[in-house]
C-alpha cells in the first residue's frame, strides 16, 4: 500500500472519530464489545490491509472516545467482515458496528429507509460456529441467500459468548458516521419523550 493511500484511509476513520467524539448521544450506539470503524480501498481482499481505529470506540464520562488512533491492520472481525461484505457489494468500503437493543432498531428504523438485515445464528452450521475465522463467511453467504443482496444494516441473533450487534456498511466513514450519529440523536429524542 503505497504512503498516500494509506494516508486517505487514516485521514477518514480520523474525521469520522473526530465527528464522534464531538457527538455525546453517540455513546448510546457503543455496544459492550465497543465500536470500532473499518475502512478499505475500492479492490481490497486483505483483511490486514484494513483501516480501523486501533483499540476501538469506548466511552468515558458517558461521552465517546477513540482509544487509539487510526490504523491500518489493527482489526480482525469487523476488517473480516468488510472484505465478505465485499464480494458480493464491492463498492462498500467501510463499515461500523452498533449496539444491538429495541431502542436502537426503533431508531433505525425511524432515520433510515433501509431493510434490516437479520442473522439467524441458530442456523449456523456447527462446524463454523467452533471456529470465528470460518462464522464470519457463513454469516454473510447467509445475508445474502436470505435477501438476495447484503442490506446495509444487519445484525445477527445471540450466539453463545456473542453479543448481538448491529453493523451499518457504506461507501466511506465520514458519510456513515453522519448517518449513524442521526440514528443517536433519534435514541436521544425517543429516551427524553418517556
Amino acid at each position: 500500500m503505497d504512503t498516500k493511500t494509506e494516508r486517505e484511509l487514516l485521514g477518514g476513520l480520523l474525521q469520522a472519530t473526530h465527528l464522534i467524539e464531538k457527538t455525546p448521544t453517540f455513546s448510546k450506539l457503543i455496544p459492550e464489545v465497543r465500536t470500532n470503524i473499518v475502512y478499505c480501498q475500492p479492490n481490497e481482499t486483505d483483511p490486514k490491509k484494513v483501516a480501523a481505529i486501533n483499540g476501538r470506540i469506548t466511552t468515558i464520562n458517558g461521552k465517546p472516545k477513540a482509544s487509539g488512533k487510526p490504523k491500518i491492520g489493527c482489526s480482525d472481525h469487523m476488517a473480516r467482515a468488510l472484505i465478505e461484505i465485499k464480494k458480493h457489494r464491492p463498492e462498500i468500503q467501510a463499515g461500523i458496528n452498533l449496539r444491538y437493543n429495541k431502542q436502537t432498531t426503533k431508531a433505525i428504523k425511524k432515520t433510515t429507509n433501509t431493510k434490516i438485515g437479520k442473522i439467524d445464528r441458530q442456523k449456523e452450521p456447527t462446524p463454523h460456529k467452533k471456529g470465528e475465522k470460518k462464522s464470519m463467511p457463513w454469516k454473510i453467504k447467509y445475508l445474502h441467500q436470505k435477501y438476495g443482496e447484503i442490506p446495509d444494516i444487519f445484525y445477527e441473533t445471540p450466539g453463545l459468548g456473542k453479543e448481538p450487534l448491529y453493523v451499518y456498511i457504506g461507501k466511506d466513514p465520514y458519510t456513515l458516521t453522519k448517518k449513524t450519529i442521526k440514528i443517536s440523536k433519534n435514541i436521544t429524542k425517543h429516551t427524553h419523550k418517556t
